[in-house]
């Protein structure tokens, strides 16, 4: 008997508590005009039904998998995945997130006009909550060229629900850091562009959805995250022998100094002022130097038991 053949796409898709969200996510994959593909939904310990909901959208279609885990994080679940994908492009769609029907007929043809590319990228809208569409940066927007080390440093604007690369160029970059609890994905490319240029489809291909218990809204630690992400690739990573001295401190002056104001309007004045010193061993502003003293002048009330500061790097 034949071997199955295996499909152009493995769709990665961790789930974790949406079960408002998880059929339309998974119906807008079935939707897809290119039907090659198959679809693997990773069940990250959900505990308000999510699963039920998944199980009863795969139940119908062979070319769903329904996988589960005891819960450990987006990163991990994906990872978990990935490691049952058999498709040789890997594309994701996160369970709150929607396609349009085209866009992977969209990255299909990209492919076959362009065989030697490994890494397409395409754009993304903003659902509401409320059903309207928020229209969102496009190709006029610095995604209209080839993306490197350089461009990607300087400023994250490709989303995971947009992009579609060769299975051998996450093995060759290493694959996600389980241990990121934010921009895990921000890591991976990073790592990526310095194999091979990141390359622009130029079409829109999915919707964001933005909701109330959104893992993508900035807090003051994920912009530190963020930062050590970026810090890691310049002193670890190689970014240091690629990137201009110049364009790396004013990147982590800034980002450092976002998390700086978002520590401090969260109240968390300790954080506040040692994500202000990261800042400004970079890049001193206005911004940051009044978070720096009037975090100073409040830490009698700084909140107690407050989360650390992350520092993800200190691992590798």
């Amino acid at each position: 008997m034949k071997a199955k053949e295996p499909p152009l796409f493995s769709i990665i898709m961790p789930l974790y508590n949406h079960m408002a969200y998880v059929e339309e996510a998974v119906r807008s994959v079935l939707a897809q005009t290119c039907p090659d593909w198959e679809l693997i939904i990773v069940n990250d310990g959900s505990t308000d039904g999510s699963e039920k909901a998944a199980e009863r959208i795969a139940a119908n279609d062979g070319r769903i998998r329904l996988l589960h885990q005891a819960n450990a994080g987006c990163s991990v679940a994906r990872i978990t995945g990935l490691r049952r994908a058999t498709g040789n492009w890997l594309a994701y769609l996160d369970s709150d997130d929607l396609w349009y029907p085209t866009a992977l007929a969209d990255f299909h043809e990209y492919i076959e006009s362009h065989p030697s590319v490994q890494f397409i990228y395409g754009y993304c809208h903003r659902l509401n909550a409320n059903g309207t569409v928020t229209e969102l940066l496009g190709p006029s927007q610095g995604q209209d060229g080839s993306t490197g080390p350089t461009e990607l440093f300087q400023r994250m604007y490709i989303s995971h629900l947009c992009v579609c690369y060769r299975r051998e160029l996450l093995e060759r970059a290493g694959g996600y850091d389980p241990a990121l609890p934010h921009a895990d994905d921000y890591d991976l490319y990073l790592r990526m562009s310095q194999l091979c240029s990141l390359n622009p489809l130029g079409k829109l291909t999915g919707l964001r959805r933005r909701h109330r218990r959104c893992l993508s809204r900035p807090t003051g630690f994920s912009r530190m995250v963020e930062g050590e992400v970026l810090r890691r690739f310049v002193e670890r990573r190689g970014g240091g022998q690629i990137l201009d001295p110049r364009i790396v401190r004013k990147r982590l002056g800034r980002v450092y100094g976002s998390a700086a104001w978002r520590y401090f309007t969260e109240l968390r004045f300790r954080q506040a002022l040692q994500a202000a010193g990261m800042a400004h061993r970079y890049r001193r502003t206005f911004r940051s130097t009044f978070v720096a003293v009037a975090a100073r002048c409040l830490l009698p009330l700084a909140r107690r038991n407050a989360t650390p500061l992350p520092n993800m790097w200190n691992g590798g």
